[in-house]
Order: structure tokens, then C-alpha cells, then sequence
């Protein structure tokens, strides 16, 4: 939710009437309320909230009672709860309507109001949030060229904090070099991948685990992950792979990538894009490998995804066990305990409320054709194969004659790789002109 701004103070939030009992209120309205009623009350009214109490009343917030009382009808202006008044019975405590009250006796327990005081009146505040969402297992893909150590560490999250045990499939694919610009390779991770997901979910079902898998992909596996999906929506609908909730990290797909098609096929739930604003390697996708684009740099186009922004993140920082906040929390133990977790657990119609959301404010346009991971391999792999060459002639192998040659297919395969990366930057700059000049 977002909030309205006010006409007479530019910048400040107006909330009366705007919020709904059937979502708990988002990070800045707490920060709104603490600037308009500080205190330990409020403090104390937001820690129920986040805890999704469904039930306030002054006795539970700190003296002195009126100050409470007067919180909690601010609370219900802004639309958040609604104040209720509530007839029990002094001795069984049970709820009692209008018509009980009037009769001798406790419907409930049979005892005379007279003889135990009567009835007692109470000023109630009440919300219906929905159930939070049960996660059932969670499937973890790794990037390249890592061995995906936050994988155990995202692991051992689950199995310490979640309350119940969470069953975590860590998939890895090993280290990834040329493979990347390769079709065939690309096509055979993504193969591998399919499988193995297919025989995870045999494998949870056969132990119980009947919900679809939530998955978390960061760089290389976001990528895989997607065009899995694009795939499962070619094959029959009894024979798809559907899963649950999607976090992407460093995600290396297309901004503009189809969602929509994929949601409404029922093979994801929602999604979330964390993305580092310091990304410095996933820009380079778009011009390396085909079919890929900038979205764990500046988030998905469109309504179908959550975009979270880690303002000054890398390309690995949202998982990092050696980096620490100002509160002395892991990188990873605060993506976790922030935006994971809630969103892994939340109802969908409380999703909105995840804090540092951003999306982008123009659309995506890719590169020109010969920019989008189509020239590179042609370019990159000779100049690989020829410097190897070059290496076995210089420790002496019968290639030696050749280093002629080979030197100036160097050069040639240097220089259009040069000229081919030098053309995706002035692409890139004369957008980021565009943008900022307009």
C-alpha cells in the first residue's frame, strides 16, 4: 500500500481511513504513527501488530489507560481495526450478545448475574488477517562459479528458526565457465535442472511432503530456473512441474520476462526480485548470454513481480555470512529475517506491505540484435581455443610454427570482442543520458 500525500504538507503521509483490517499495517505507517504519538505505547501496539494479534484492547498496552484508549481509536480511524463493544460474563468470562444480557442468568453457565456482579462491559479493537501461508519444502539453485556455500547457510536458517522442520534441496551444478555462452551447455544444465526437480518432488511426495516446492536462484540459476519454466508452459498440464513461491537474487533474466503467462499457468505463486542497486556482473549478462537482461540490477517491468532494491548491494551481498548491518546481522540473516521469510509466509494480500519496494520507472528496451549475447560466443570461444594454442606452442608443442597466425587471430578476435562490449556501453551510456536528460 501506498500512502497518499497531503496538498497543505508535501511529504507527508495522510492515513486516516486508508488502512484495512485485513492486512496488518506497513512499515511506514509505524514510522508515521511514532512521529505522531511516540511513546512505549505505540511501541508496544506495533510489536502485536507484527506478531498478528487479531485482538487489542487498553489492558494490554501500557498506562496510563486513557492514553491507550485514544491510540488504539487512532489505530481504528486510520482504518486498521474497528472498535467494537463487548459484553461478557463475569464469572465464565464468555461473550454475550445484546439479548443474554437482559436475561437473569448466564446462558452460558447457568449462574445469576446478581449474584456474581453482572455483566462486564469492554471496549474491543478487532481485525480479520488471513492464516499465515505454510511453507512446505524449498528447493535452493545456486550461481556460477561458486559452490553455493549460502545455500547451507540459508539451510541452517530454516532448520533453527522456522519452528518446525523445513526440508531445504540444495542443488548444485558445479562451476561454470564457457558453459554459459554455450547453447547446448546452457540447454543441458537446464535439462539436468528438470530432472532432478522431477525426482525431488517423487521423492517429497513419497515421504509426505505434498505441496509444490518454494524455490530461492541467485545469478546463473535464476536463468536456468526461468527458462525451465517457459518450457513447462510447451508440455501438458499433467505432465508440468509447478511450484510455489520464486526469490531471486542477481536474477540474469529479461525485465520484461513473462510472468503473467507463467502465473496464470499456475507453475509459480508469487515472485520476488531482490536486486543490488552495486550489481556490477548481471549488466553483463545481456551482452553475454542470450535471452538474458538486467533485472537483478533494476527489477522486472510490469505488476507481477515484488521488486525489492538493496540500495548499494553487489551481485552475492544479499547472501553474504561475513558482511554485517548496523544491528550486527549477516547480510544473509537480514535478507532472510526481512523479506524472506515474510514473504515466504505472508497471505498473498499482504504482500504489498514488504518494505524497500521498487520498480522500475521506464520500461526495459534490450540492445540492438548483435548486442544480446549473439556475436560473444562466436567472438570469446576463438580467442579462448587460440590462446590455448598459444600456450602449447610456448611450452613447446608442435603448434610453434604457427604462433604467427595464431597472434594475429588474436588480435582480430581481441578487437572485435573489444569493439563489440565498447558498443553495449555506448548503448548503455546514451540510454542512461536519455533517461537523466529527460
Amino acid at each position: 500500500m501506498k500512502p497518499e500525500m497531503s496538498s497543505s504538507a508535501p511529504g507527508k503521509a495522510v492515513w486516516v481511513g486508508k488502512g484495512s483490517t485485513k492486512i496488518p499495517p506497513p512499515s511506514e505507517y509505524w514510522a508515521f504513527l511514532t512521529q505522531e504519538l511516540p511513546g512505549p505505547q505505540t511501541e508496544r501496539l506495533k510489536e502485536q501488530s507484527d506478531q498478528r494479534h487479531s485482538e487489542f484492547t487498553t489492558g494490554d498496552l501500557p498506562a496510563p489507560e486513557a492514553d491507550a484508549l485514544a491510540l488504539l481509536i487512532r489505530f481504528a480511524s486510520d482504518g486498521w481495526v474497528e472498535r467494537r463493544e463487548r459484553h461478557l460474563c463475569r464469572e465464565c468470562g464468555e461473550e454475550l450478545n445484546a439479548q443474554d444480557i437482559t436475561a437473569p442468568v448466564c446462558p452460558r453457565c447457568g449462574k445469576s448475574f446478581r449474584e456474581h456482579s453482572g455483566v462486564v462491559d469492554e471496549t474491543v479493537f478487532l481485525r480479520e488477517l488471513s492464516a499465515v501461508r505454510s511453507v512446505d519444502w524449498v528447493v535452493a539453485i545456486h550461481g556460477m562459479n561458486t559452490s553455493g556455500a549460502w545455500q547451507e547457510a540459508f539451510s541452517w536458517k530454516f532448520s533453527t528458526t522456522w519452528g518446525r522442520s523445513v526440508p531445504v534441496a540444495v542443488y548444485k551444478y558445479g562451476f561454470v565457465v564457457v558453459g554459459v555462452v554455450l547453447a547446448w551447455r546452457r540447454r543441458k544444465f537446464q535439462r539436468e535442472l528438470r530432472t532432478k526437480l522431477a525426482a525431488l518432488k517423487d521423492e517429497a511426495r513419497a515421504q509426505g511432503f505434498l505441496g509444490n516446492p518454494d524455490v530461492i536462484a541467485h545469478s546463473f540459476g535464476t536463468w536456468l530456473f526461468g527458462h525451465l519454466l517457459e518450457d513447462e508452459l510447451k508440455r501438458s498440464e499433467a505432465d508440468r512441474l509447478q511450484f510455489g513461491r520464486v526469490i531471486l537474487a542477481g536474477c540474469i533474466l529479461r525485465p520484461n520476462f513473462d510472468w503473467k503467462n507463467i502465473r496464470e499457468a499456475h507453475l509459480v505463486e508469487d515472485v520476488l526480485n531482490h536486486y543490488g542497486t552495486a550489481d556490477r556482473v548481471v549488466p553483463l549478462a545481456h551482452v553475454t548470454i542470450v535471452e538474458s537482461g538486467p533485472s537483478g540490477r533494476r527489477g522486472f517491468d510490469g505488476d507481477q513481480v515484488l521488486n525489492i532494491q538493496a540500495v548499494g548491494f553487489g551481485h552475492s551481498d544479499l547472501f553474504s555470512i561475513e558482511k554485517h548491518d548496523e544491528k550486527g546481522l549477516t547480510y544473509l540473516a537480514n535478507s532472510y529475517q526481512k523479506y524472506w521469510r515474510p514473504f515466504l509466509t505472508l497471505p498473498s494480500e499482504e504482500l504489498a506491505v514488504l518494505p524497500d519496494r521498487k520498480d522500475p520507472e521506464q520500461l526495459w528496451r534490450q540492445f540492438p540484435w548483435p548486442l544480446r549475447g549473439t556475436l560473444f560466443p562466436f567472438l570469446v570461444l576463438p580467442l579462448v581455443l587460440t590462446l590455448l594454442c598459444l600456450l602449447a606452442a610456448w611450452i613447446g608443442a608442435p603448434l610453434w610454427g604457427w604462433r604467427t597466425p595464431l597472434l594475429d587471430f588474436v588480435g582480430i578476435t581481441t578487437s572485435g570482442l573489444v569493439l563489440l562490449l565498447a558498443c553495449a556501453a555506448t548503448v548503455s551510456l546514451w540510454r542512461h543520458w536519455r533517461r537523466r536528460d529527460g
